[in-house]
């Protein structure tokens, strides 16, 4: 006898029934139920109204020989479920099969009691587990049976007649016949704002009776419906007297100028109240004064601002002629000149409708620079009105100049300029500079221009002879200005005279600093050209002052920076005491001269100092990739910090990126020196060092602006190129020895000397018993080097790959692989 199943079981079974149910009715009936969605949401959204009589009927032939199939498809398909498939299926989710078990009979032992206790036993375990079963979910997956998803669409056709569609095609009621106008309003009007404005258009049907603001010139647009019209347009806010428009007239557009009323008389009137929002005009003024920077460019800023927004402007500049000082060349009638316009720059990003720009320009080339002028700025809107600034007065900015020749040229280039009667006296002027040209001129070529110059003035007709003539003065003041960069000396006294005369006029912050930076410029050209016009030994080891006290050049360096701090706090009586002391010392500037021939310091010759400086450049440059390395690994930290073994302290102060271009200075002092000229060796490192030079200057604009990644790679490619520098003073210094002499003093060695470990550097290379790279040193030892360059490019590969380090470190070490 079997054994009845628990409630919960019972339970399990019945709502497994079920799910064989609709498992069967959904795999046999989904066609069916796509069709009656489909045909479902078709009417929901009108189709049909919109369908000949044929399209219907044909849609109604689809739709049952559809229905019929489908009606075939469940004969096909359908299976009357069983209670015994319910009770196998949920029986085959236990473990045990517990259900087939308790409906099993004890067939043998009945009996014996033993027998009959373990089979109670094992009906017990059997119910418990039976008693655990749940219900089994139906598998209603009929995507084999349907791979195009015809039932997602069904589905999505009827969801959408649902949401958008009606029930009136559902409920019966009948079309509209063809020809019959449905009944709608007599009259519409709209309202369009300009569109400077930014406002949608407005439909008046909807707010009648209403009291609007409307934008200036706003359309209003009236469409009167019906031949037989009887409504009348009534309205004040046109301000309309002369061609009115006639009544009879269907459409009406006129523009809102004025605030006023709007109404539509007839069977349906209606009424409206405008009230005009005027557009106002732009406004437009200075803000601040004027700043000019040391070659002539100005800052203008101004604030332009208007309620829907500037759409141009200009800045107009105005001779004063009234307030000119008229002598000398200005004292003639001018030439007939067009007041200066400028265009404005507007906010790109921004609101337009309120904004602050700056205006930068330079007018340094123009006739009126340094005259007495007027600044008036003029904006203009979207609808075309225009704004001007109250009128600014100040004599126009440009380019000063401070060295009397560029002054005297400048001054008649201008006197050409402001009147073509001008022409044969700015001739005379310009032929008296040229009676002494040895005193005028530090450069003989400018005095041969200048003559060419006068004569093309004497022989031009057109006023564009004079403007080539006048352009021709300017190019030539600014060589005069800017002096000959070869000529050193000359531009270092120059620039000492300039400064000094800034100072004592009075002149502005950026022009003082300008001179400071041209002064510091000069001096460090000066020390340049005396470095390549002097042999090693003859070069100057100390600046003696007036009272024989010895001046370093760093010394010197520390009065420029004092010099600059003190024009910086405009103390400028103690800056003129510092520039004439700083005078004094160029001035009596003396070579200390040593013994020719004789041997240097530690028996090292002049070769051999040339070697060390090499040595010790190279030994900076990598202390300060090491230190840039440091930086980029942890930003913000060690700036000051050392710069790596073999950096001198006296350049621990400082920014990297000032280091890096007081290198660049000393490699360049150092270059001008190199033995070999004529030599392939020698030209070779002259080239690497160029290179290297270059690298520098890359490194320090990249330091500057912050670029780490971009310097680490410049300062590598800086030590790269001074290694292969110093390889090839090594051939030139090893061809200028005697057969059977080292190259050096560092490479003489007793037969069967060891190398100490200790002088060498961490590639392997003997460092010398100073420190100095030995410039007969084979510079690539063979197995040593080899080695120890293998663990650096396994130590680089594994740190390229550790994923705990950030990724711009990453990058630098794949950069370096790359490379090598």
């Amino acid at each position: 006898m079997a054994t009845p199943l628990p409630r919960s079981t019972k339970f399990a079974l019945g709502m497994t029934y079920v799910g064989l149910w609709v498992e069967r009715v959904a795999k046999a009936c989904w066609p069916l139920f796509s069709l009656i969605l489909c045909i479902m949401g078709t009417l929901l959204l009108g189709a049909p109204d919109l369908w000949s009589i044929e399209a219907i009927w044909l849609s109604f032939s689809a739709a049952a020989c559809l229905c019929l199939w489908c009606i075939w498809y469940i004969w096909a398909r359908f299976y009357w479920p069983s209670l015994g498939q319910a009770r196998a299926r949920l029986d085959q989710s236990l473990p045990g099969r517990p259900l087939a078990a308790l409906q099993d009979v004890q067939a043998v032992g009945r009996d014996d009691p033993e027998s009959a206790a373990l089979w109670e036993a094992h009906l017990a375990q059997m119910h418990l587990q039976a008693a655990a079963a749940k219900a089994m979910w139906p598998d209603v997956q009929v995507a084999p049976q349907d791979p195009y998803s015809l039932r997602y669409m069904a589905l999505l056709i009827f969801v959408i007649g649902v949401m958008f569609g009606t029930s009136y095609a559902l409920n019966g009621a009948p079309r509209a016949s063809e020809g019959v106008v449905m009944p709608g309003p007599s009259w519409e009007v709209w309202m369009q704002p300009p569109a400077y404005a930014n406002r949608p258009t407005l439909y008046l049907n909807g707010v009648i009776g209403q009291r609007l603001s409307v934008p200036q010139d706003s359309m209003i647009m009236v469409r009167l419906y019906g031949d037989d019209s009887k409504h009348i347009v009534d309205e004040t806010v046109s301000g309309r007297v002369e061609n009115l428009p006639s009544a009879a007239n269907q459409n009406h557009q006129f523009l809102v100028t004025q605030s006023g009323g709007l109404a539509i008389l007839g069977p349906d009137e209606a009424r409206w109240d405008l009230d005009m929002i005027a557009d106002l005009s732009p406004k437009a003024e200075v803000v601040g004064e004027i700043e000019r920077e040391s070659d002539g460019t100005f800052d203008l800023t101004f604030a332009a601002s208007d309620d829907f927004g500037v759409t141009s402007g200009r800045a107009w500049v105005r001779l004063k002629l009234a307030e000119v000082d008229r002598r000398h060349g200005l004292a003639a009638a001018p030439a007939s000149q067009q007041d200066i316009e400028l265009s404005l720059p507007l906010t790109i990003s921004g609101d337009r409708s309120n904004f602050t720009e700056i205006l930068t320009e330079n007018l340094s080339k123009h006739v009126w620079a340094h005259l007495p002028v007027s600044f008036v700025l003029e904006v203009e809107d979207l609808r075309g009105q225009t704004g001007l600034s109250a009128s600014l007065e100040i004599e126009l900015p440009a380019r000063r100049f401070f060295d009397p020749l560029a002054k005297a040229l400048t001054e008649q280039r201008r006197d050409l300029l402001w009147s073509e009667s001008n022409r044969r006296r700015v001739a005379q002027i310009l032929r008296a500079i040229l009676q002494q040209p040895e005193q005028v001129f530090r450069d003989f070529e400018d005095g041969i221009i200048l003559k060419k110059i006068i004569a093309q003035i004497e022989e031009g007709t057109t006023r564009e002879d004079l403007e080539a003539s006048a352009e021709l003065l300017w190019l030539l003041a600014l060589e005069v200005e800017d002096g000959d960069l070869d000529q050193a000396a000359k531009k270092l006294a120059r620039a000492q005279d300039k400064l000094a005369e800034a100072i004592k006029n009075g002149a502005t912050r950026e022009e003082i600093a300008r001179l400071m930076e041209e002064l510091r410029q000069a001096q460090w050209e000066y020390f340049k050209e005396f470095a390549e016009r002097n042999p090693p030994e003859e070069q100057p080891e100390r600046l003696p002052d007036p009272d024989d006290s010895t001046v370093s050049e760093d010394q010197l360096q520390e009065m420029m920076d004092r010099l600059q701090q003190l024009m910086e706090e405009g103390r400028m009586a103690e800056a003129q005491e510092l520039l004439e002391e700083i005078n004094r010392l160029m001035q009596n500037l003396q070579t200390s001269q040593s013994q020719s021939g004789g041997e240097g310091q530690d028996g090292q010759d002049g070769g051999q100092q040339q070697m060390e400086n090499l040595a010790d450049s190279l030994r900076q440059q990598q202390g300060l990739s090491d230190q840039t390395f440091r930086e980029f690994q942890n930003p913000g930290q060690g700036q000051n910090g050392d710069a790596g073994e073999g950096t001198e302290s006296s350049q621990d102060d400082g920014s990297l990126a000032e280091r890096q271009k007081q290198l660049q200075r000393e490699l360049d002092l150092q270059r001008g020196n190199f033995p070999g000229a004529g030599t392939e060796p020698g030209q070779e490192a002259r080239r690497a060092l160029d290179e290297a030079g270059r690298a520098m200057e890359r490194a320090a604009e990249d330091l500057e602006t912050g670029n780490l990644p971009g310097a680490l790679d410049n300062q590598s490619e800086a030590i790269d190129a001074l290694r292969e520098g110093m390889r090839s003073l090594g051939e030139t210094l090893a061809e200028q020895q005697p057969q059977g002499q080292g190259a050096t003093p560092n490479d003489q060695r007793l037969e069967g000397e060891s190398k100490d470990r200790a002088t060498r550097d961490p590639l392997g290379r003997d460092s010398g018993g100073n420190g100095q790279l030995g410039a007969g040193e084979q510079m690539v030892p063979q197995e040593e080097l080899r080695l120890r360059s293998q663990e650096l490019m396994d130590e680089i590969r594994r740190r390229s790959g550790a994923l705990d380090r950030s990724e711009e470190e990453r990058g630098y070490l794949q950069r370096l692989l790359d490379r090598f």
